[in-house]
């Protein structure tokens, strides 16, 4: 990291009793901000001698973290991840302008590129946007995420033992959430209305606090089955266990109907790479069933609109109402946004609304067939609900275009690594990595997170993490027994 002057004891001495001295000063003109001044200090010092530690508690404190929302100034942010991040941002930045260091192999690998390549045209598209405020706050607050869990991450990742770090210390901040958020759905009786709330204020809401889990749902899983690639300590098989028991329980009391689909997709995903088909293959694939609901959709839509079982909290009724689009206000809203989003689309096609816009610009394109009882013309209430339609909408046909190609490189890739890899070890990593990454990937066709920490962070470094086996680890030896350090 950056190289800092070192300090005589003589010069500590004195600058201590200067901060002594103006700090007093300051306490007696009430001015108390001024204490904060040797957190930032230490924070500077810690994140630039130790970048892979601050990665790490950064990682572990976020399932933990909270929103605070200074509506007087039109500000939000979580406490106390985004500053950090923020932090660990800036100073990369210096460092890489001062020294000029960074991993060739890793800046060149196709991830890397097609991920820069979709920054560059979300910075474009941010200077002709609709709102260029908006868009360069927009920028920032996933360029933090970016930058500290994929370029950062890679370089942490190269030490093997942060892999499974980094994992074990988000899973453990996650189940202290899910074991408070099942302790107050508890309280009201575990209802499906009791699910929008019960992991406040950790999670805002139920749909990000299910796909935080079902991100792990693999990892948990695997861990079991494959435990003795990872462990020789039988007890953790028997943690496992009750870890994968516990995440379970949480998700199917979550309600979201989205999250379990998810993890439905991971376990066909798994099927697909269990006959080892080529993601070429898969892609065709994926060609012919969008070609097939194009030519049946009048077909599949009759059928759809025939469910009226409303969402509710009977389990049995709640999934029966996945695919209710007649009654169902939670499905037929997510209706009303995409058609505003395909409205807006069609006017905009070449470079969108401005990375960041939809949600302040879609309400006029509401058409009052399409709205519910939970449609809004305010800010304040989801977002576009898809995380492909997002980037077609405010960046147009190339944005989308590079975003979905950045999604398929990094699926062909790990795909590639998944089967091509003959330690079993890093083959079992890559693989729960992989089907997390799914887990998202599906719930994106429904929902938008990657600007919410909880699983930015996951998305992020879990890519992050499988950019980084593919160039450091391919060639490592089976590590023997649990990991600590290697």
């Amino acid at each position: 990291m950056l190289e800092l002057p070192a300090i005589s004891r003589r010069g500590f001495f004195v600058f201590m009793a200067l901060f002594i001295a103006l700090s007093t000063y300051m306490t007696t003109r009430e001015q108390y901000w001024f204490l904060a001044v040797p957190v930032a200090l230490w924070f500077v010092y810690f994140i630039t001698f130790s970048i892979d530690r601050s990665l790490l508690f950064i990682t572990a404190v976020t399932p933990l973290s909270m929103l605070v929302d200074l509506k007087e100034v039109g500000i939000s942010f979580t406490l106390p991840t985004e500053p950090l991040l923020l932090g660990m941002m800036v100073l990369f930045y210096i460092k890489l302008l001062i020294e000029g260091k960074y991993d060739k192999r890793a800046f060149f690998h196709p991830v890397t590129l097609t991920l820069v390549a979709y920054l560059f045209w979300m910075v474009f598209t941010a200077i002709n946007s609709t709102l260029p405020l908006i868009s360069l706050k927009f920028i920032l607050s996933n360029l933090w995420f970016i930058t500290c869990f994929y370029f950062i991450g890679i370089q942490v990742f190269r030490k093997r033992s942060n892999l499974h770090l980094f994992l074990w210390l988000y899973l453990i901040s996650m189940l202290i959430v899910c074991g408070y958020t099942i302790f107050q759905h508890a309280g009201d009786g575990f209802t499906k209305q009791a699910a929008d709330w019960a992991a406040q204020p950790f999670v805002i809401n139920h749909g990000i606090y299910a796909a935080m889990i079902a991100f792990f749902m693999p990892f948990a899983t695997i861990y079991l089955l494959q435990s003795r690639l990872f462990t020789n300590k039988p007890l953790v098989s028997f943690i496992m266990l009750g870890i994968l028991l516990f995440l379970t329980l949480a998700i199917i009391l979550s309600y979201t109907r989205a999250a379990w689909v998810s993890v439905l997709a991971a376990l066909a995903f798994y099927g697909v790479l269990q006959l080892r088909i080529k993601f070429q293959s898969l892609l065709i694939l994926l060609g012919l069933l969008v070609v097939g609901f194009f030519a049946f959709q009048t077909e599949i839509l009759m059928r759809l609109e025939r469910n009226k079982t409303d969402s509710a909290t009977d389990m049995s009724k709640h999934v029966k109402s996945i695919s209710n689009i007649r009654t169902d206000a939670s499905n037929l809203e997510r209706l009303n946004r995409w058609s505003s989003a395909w409205r807006m689309f069609q006017e905009k096609p070449i470079l969108g609304w401005g990375p960041g816009t939809y949600m302040l610009k879609y309400a006029p394109y509401q058409k009052p067939q399409d709205k519910t009882i939970v449609s809004t013309n305010m800010a304040d209430i989801g977002g576009i609900h898809s995380e492909y339609l997002g980037p077609l909408v405010e960046m147009g046909i190339p944005g989308f275009l590079l975003f979905l190609t950045f999604i398929g490189v990094v699926l062909q890739r790990a795909m590639k690594l998944y089967y091509e890899l003959q330690n079993g070890y890093m083959r079992q990593t890559v693989l729960m990595l992989l089907l997390g990454l799914i887990t998202y990937l599906t719930h994106g066709f429904l929902n938008n997170y990657l600007d919410i920490d909880k699983t930015a962070v996951l998305f992020w470094g879990f890519i992050g993490m499988l950019t980084a086996i593919d160039l450091y680890h391919r060639n490592d030896g089976e590590p023997s027994g649990f990991e600590t350090n290697t």
